[in-house]
């Protein structure tokens, strides 16, 4: 296993645990077992659109920079959904999520670069 690989795996296992960790957070606060305040659970979509941005910026592939705007637009539809701005909430905006999984295959379609990392010696 090269360098790479097993930065890769080492990054995926932390941002699993982040995520499950988190996700039995916000399990307990809808249980009322713990109260982890009203702005994280009105504003944690930002942290994903962090994540996507964060991603377009440390991308080296067209394919990272790609999957780092969808990661962003995720957040940004969670967040007007939470939000519930422009009176959209889940109910009434997953139809947007069709959109850009639609944009996102378009894209992925007509992106001439190969899914290759060059190394960095």
């Amino acid at each position: 296993m090269d360098q790479t690989t097993n930065n890769h795996s080492h990054g995926s296992l932390i941002v699993g645990l982040i995520l499950v960790a988190v996700g039995v957070v916000f399990l307990l606060d809808n249980f009322d077992i713990i109260y982890i305040g009203e702005p994280i659970t009105r504003f944690w979509p930002v942290l994903v659109i962090g994540l996507g941005l964060a991603r377009i910026v440390q991308a080296e592939t067209p394919s990272e920079r790609r999957r780092g705007f969808f990661w962003t637009f995720i957040g940004l539809w969670l967040l007007v959904s939470v939000l519930h701005m422009f009176d959209l909430n889940f109910h009434n905006s997953w139809p947007i999520l069709l959109i850009g999984l639609g944009i996102n295959s378009i894209w992925k379609a007509v992106d001439p670069q190969p899914e290759c990392r060059l190394s960095k010696g």
